[in-house]
């Protein structure tokens, strides 16, 4: 299994950040987590790390959710500073259900 890397753009929203960590999930792939990175046109921007799955993970991994809130008693998947919509944002979770 290899982890591989894929550029989540910063001018997306949550939202679309979180579909596109779940196709990316349904190719066969974990999300590992994520980091602030300069692009090759000097727009910061996000790079997600995903590992490679030989088989499907038991328990599933569930629907991946990234939220600016943590819910009280919830243990994220992963946490860490983002660039959303354009802006920087110090902390996001990932959240699964």
């Amino acid at each position: 299994m290899a982890n591989y890397h894929v550029e989540l753009p910063g001018k997306l929203s949550l939202a679309q950040q979180s579909r596109a960590i779940e196709g990316e999930e349904a190719l066969a792939a974990r999300f590992i987590g994520l980091r602030l990175w300069v692009n090759d046109k000097n727009q910061v921007t996000n790079l997600a790390e995903f590992e490679e799955l030989d088989t499907e993970p038991e328990p599933p991994l569930g629907t991946p959710k990234l939220s600016k809130t943590l819910p009280e008693g919830v243990t994220p998947a992963w946490a860490g500073p983002m660039i959303v919509q354009g802006a920087a944002v110090s902390q996001v979770y990932l959240l699964r259900s």
